[in-house]
């Protein structure tokens, strides 16, 4: 009788310690879930607004692509014309 309460004990404290893994495991997909999708519209808040450039005008599409563009890393040569004296 006793080794019948010992083996529940034992059984219930596997099953009890599957379950805090299972919602360990939930609980950080939510929360790794809402940490994404807060960022997401911080970010989208931040740009002040949420759809594609194209969708404001091409002209604002054209801005913001030049302002996004960048630089090139290397240097280019100068061309004859341009090169001052």
């Amino acid at each position: 009788m006793i080794a019948d309460a010992v083996d529940t004990a034992i059984a219930v404290g596997w099953a009890l310690a599957a379950w805090i893994a299972v919602l360990a495991a939930v609980g950080t997909i939510v929360v790794l879930a809402a940490t994404a999708t807060g960022a997401w519209a911080w970010h989208a808040a931040k740009r002040r607004h949420t759809g594609p450039s194209w969708a404001y005008g091409t002209l604002r599409a054209r801005i913001r692509a030049t302002r996004r563009t960048r630089a090139a890393d290397s240097h280019t040569t100068a061309h004859s014309h341009r090169e001052a004296a």
